[in-house]
């Protein structure tokens, strides 16, 4: 009868065992979440906007960007040029949608970048960006390969812009 209660008690601990790999591959955990450094906050000043308006798909406006200066860790401070603009468009449901091109000077060599965003607008008001930078300059030149990230807060004339490089979780 021993053989037969350890037999039992062997095929127990089995389908428990068995019980928790399934239960545990069904529901598997998240992975890390990537983290932010910080690049930059940035001051922008815009001239008046000029209206397209409604187009066959969205109403679309261009604001014109003038200039401003951006600071931040790693160097990577400086001024904005008055060469840009923001080709904006609002959707259906009202939701404005920045499509911006401008350039930056760095530095005291004032090394120029280029830097594209687009985005959306947020129900708090602020804007939720996807920046692209490129540039030449072999100070700057790691901004080629960066994942970026933006909040933009729209004032009376300019916007505050808080820049975010998106790092990877460790391995």
């Amino acid at each position: 009868m021993k053989f037969s209660s350890d037999l039992t008690a062997l095929l127990s601990a089995t389908s428990a065992a068995l019980a928790t790999c399934a239960a545990s591959t069904n529901t598997p955990s998240p992975p890390p979440p990537p983290t932010l450094t910080h690049l930059y906050t940035m001051n922008c000043t815009l001239a008046p906007a000029i209206t397209i308006g409604d187009g066959p798909i969205y109403n679309r406006v261009a604001i014109p960007i003038v200039g401003g200066t951006f600071s931040g860790p790693r160097g990577l401070s400086g001024t904005i040029a008055d060469l840009g603009a923001d080709w904006g468009v609002t959707d259906k449901h009202g939701v404005f949608h920045p499509d911006t091109r401008y350039h930056l000077y760095a530095g005291a060599e004032k090394a120029g970048i280029f830097v594209q965003t687009a985005g959306s607008a947020q129900p708090d008001g602020r804007i939720q960006l996807r920046m692209v930078f490129e540039t030449g300059h072999p100070d700057y030149y790691w901004l080629n390969y960066v994942v970026a990230v933006g909040i933009l807060t729209a004032g009376d004339g300019y916007v505050l812009i808080d820049a975010w490089q998106v790092n990877s979780p460790a391995l």
